[in-house]
């Protein structure tokens, strides 16, 4: 039992996706975790979640736990739905300078540290450098290393001294990848010189960061048989070694199947544990997660541990949680109203106007929205046009708008059939996720890049298009 416990205080855990059940509060409470990841999915509403983490801080106790989340802005937010919240960085990178991306930074952390969020997982450190990357893409701070390198370290000042962790991901670097580690194990190319003048740069310019989260990517420049998050060459030679990392080292979800294929949750434990990682992550709670505490308790008592490295996490853990408090109540006590500053949709309207990319004429007449996506949050885009003053031209549109906001790139046949049409009628395009696709359809009368799907993004990006349409603006 001693062996679980000490285990588990290795682990970040969801929460069962029905909620908090009696039989699961009592194990949680017995072998409390370093910590719980929540998702959007977990909580109604952000009085909701006040609730929630309170109760799962209450079951650990006498034991402190983080209440983590990916709260990167734009695609990935679990506030949205909630409070208006900033773009993709990708966006954000085309024109805020290093003062506008702290001010965002620092009212997210604030937020976050309101609800009772004390870690978030942010800021990707990626170098989008592959265009047609499937996961990072509008998620990266820049495309080259220097630019990301400033625009981190702009994130992490906005985060400092508010109490809420900041984690840098993905090490050592996930942005030359064709294929998302969700569903596969990707594999990054790069030779050695390359890794350490592109991966490498923006890591290593923030040895100090709170904690780094690594990726489920083998690169045969530095291992050629395991993904970083289970080679010890990479966790051990190039984050702690090489790059000076000296904080929190904590894995991606180890349910991805960039780390799963192939093998159960303990073994993905044991060999991140004996690759140097000083914190495990299991998003999707299940009974799989429970029996591998279990079976890594085990390896624990029979030496399967590299016990020289699991020790070493002590100190950094300890440091961890001594320079981040847990919320307090006056933290809790904060209306939500007043965490948003009275100019912040303005000023975040102004940037993504700024930040749109727009080639083409607008065509006259009424506008047809032939396709768009279904939206989490917020109005279609078509009721956004209507509202910038872009008339319906059903029956006989003058011009037919499809909007694409898929973070993967098009397949071949979803481009082609873009192609044809735009070769076959005006028509408007509207990338807001990866908007790769667009350079790929030069006859469309019009393309628009934001490469944010937020609902202020769509409200934004009507707006201009009503302007080009009346020829109050230009591209």
């Amino acid at each position: 039992m001693d062996a679980q416990r000490i285990i588990a205080r290795r682990m970040v855990i969801g929460i069962p996706p029905d909620g908090l059940a009696p039989a699961w509060e009592k194990d949680f409470a017995q072998f409390p975790p370093a910590g719980v990841i929540l998702f959007s999915r977990d909580f109604r509403d952000l009085d909701h979640a006040r609730v929630l983490i309170a109760r799962l801080r209450e079951l650990a106790r006498p034991r402190r736990i983080f209440v983590s989340l990916d709260e990167e802005g734009g695609w990935v937010s679990q506030l949205a739905g909630h409070m208006v919240v900033p773009p993709n960085a990708a966006t954000l990178a085309r024109v805020a300078d290093a003062a506008s991306i702290r001010d965002i930074a620092a009212v997210t952390a604030r937020r976050l540290r309101a609800v009772g969020f004390d870690w978030d997982y942010a800021p990707v450190t990626d170098v989008h450098s592959e265009p047609d990357n499937p996961v990072i893409g509008p998620r990266a701070w820049g495309t080259r290393p220097e630019q990301v390198a400033l625009n981190v370290g702009a994130w992490l000042e906005g985060f400092r001294g508010s109490g809420v962790a900041t984690c840098l991901k993905h090490a050592p670097g996930h942005g030359d990848t064709r294929t998302d580690s969700h569903l596969t194990l990707p594999v990054c190319d790069a030779d050695r010189e390359r890794l350490e003048s592109r991966e490498f740069a923006p890591f290593r310019a923030h040895p100090d960061a709170d904690s780094l989260m690594t990726a489920h990517v083998v690169y045969p420049a530095l291992d050629p048989d395991m993904p970083g998050t289970f080679s010890r060459r990479i966790v051990q030679g190039v984050l702690r070694e090489e790059l000076g990392f000296r904080g929190v080292v904590i894995t991606d979800a180890l349910e991805m199947q960039g780390a799963a294929a192939g093998r159960t949750p303990a073994q993905a434990g044991l060999l991140a544990l004996n690759a140097g990682c000083d914190l495990l992550m299991y998003a999707h709670w299940n009974e799989d997660v429970r029996r591998a505490r279990y079976t890594l308790a085990d390896d624990l008592l029979e030496g399967r541990v590299d016990r020289a490295l699991f020790d070493a996490s002590r100190p950094r853990l300890a440091t961890f949680d001594s320079t981040h408090p847990e919320p307090s109540p006056t933290d809790l006590a904060a209306s939500f109203e007043s965490l948003t500053p009275s100019d912040w949709v303005p000023r975040l309207a102004a940037l993504t106007g700024a930040a749109l990319r727009i080639d083409g004429v607008a065509p006259a007449g009424g506008w047809r929205v032939l396709d768009e996506p279904e939206w989490k949050h917020g109005p279609t885009f078509a009721a956004a046009l209507r509202e910038a003053g872009v008339p319906d031209g059903a029956p006989s549109p003058a011009a037919d708008v499809i909007v694409v906001a898929s973070r993967v790139p098009l397949k071949p046949e979803r481009l082609a059939e873009i192609q044809q049409h735009a070769a076959a009628r005006p028509t408007v395009l509207v990338g807001l996720q990866n908007d790769r696709f667009l350079d790929h359809v030069p006859a469309a009368a019009l393309r628009v890049s934001a490469a944010d799907c937020t609902p202020l993004t769509r409200q934004v990006v009507a707006e201009r298009l009503a302007a080009l349409r009346m020829g109050l603006a230009t591209a």
